[in-house]
């Protein structure tokens, strides 16, 4: 084909046909550029197509992993919330007759309910860690999303683990030990962290602690609700990015 276009260039010369020599080489030149523009357009068309499928999938994978991280979040909330409920009415209660009132099966319900204040909210956070250290952040088109999505992996699961590294700390050496070994209740957990009795809490020895107890209670209430409230923004934030998620998903 180049062959041909230059036989006809050389022969317009030969025949000293210089204006038309001109045109054919602008109308040559124009037809190139209208080529590598085509081409251009199309390389342009596929490669956006391209990025876009690699979006979908990673909309996919978080939505994927933030819907697991909702559940969670929403089973260790209700955990904490009945927790603080139980501290709260022991806390508020006039005097340890309370304490004397509670038949067994009682006493280890409130124990078990004070004890599950300790379970923590573990976020899936791979998926997160991929998309940013591959750089695919760029492909994600919604600044919000994006926003929304940093914020909630570099500043909210971070200030929430910060607040359950104390509550961890205070149930593995103060509320937690005084229930154990003070009162003597004894529970396992399953993998869905429901506790099962082992050895039953001793009534005249839960009376003999109960102000120490209590004391423990006032103790951990204040961090323990600021960690229940860290989760609950979480929980906020992981709604509102499954919803504008999905919304990209139907486009």
């Amino acid at each position: 084909m180049i062959k041909f276009f230059r036989k006809i260039r050389q022969n317009l010369l030969m025949e000293n046909k210089t204006g038309k020599y001109f045109k054919y080489a602008f109308g040559e030149i124009l037809l190139v550029v209208i080529g590598i523009l085509i081409a251009l357009q199309i390389n342009n068309w596929n490669e956006g197509r391209k990025s876009k499928k690699m979006a979908i999938e990673v909309y996919e994978n978080l939505l994927t992993s933030l819907e697991q991280d909702s559940i969670e979040a929403q089973r260790i909330n209700d955990l904490l919330t009945k927790s603080l409920e139980t501290q709260r009415k022991l806390i508020l209660s006039k005097s340890d007759q309370f304490a004397n009132e509670l038949n067994q099966t009682d006493l280890d319900k409130i124990l078990r309910e004070i004890n599950q204040g300790v379970m923590s909210f573990f976020p899936k956070t791979g998926v997160y860690k991929i998309v940013t250290s591959n750089n695919n952040m760029d492909l994600l088109q919604s600044n919000k999303i994006k926003s929304l999505l940093i914020n909630l992996y570099d500043f909210q699961y971070k200030r929430y683990e910060n607040v359950d590294v104390i509550i961890d700390h205070k149930y593995a050496y103060q509320i937690g030990t005084l229930i154990r070994k003070k009162i003597g209740l004894i529970v396992e957990y399953n993998s869905k962290t429901e506790s099962n009795v082992i050895i039953h809490a001793d009534p005249s020895l839960f009376s003999k602690h109960y102000k120490e107890l209590v004391s423990e209670c006032q103790d951990v209430y204040g961090i323990l609700s600021t960690g229940n409230n860290y989760l609950f923004e979480i929980r906020a934030s992981i709604n509102e990015l499954l919803q504008l998620i999905r919304e990209e998903l139907k486009k």
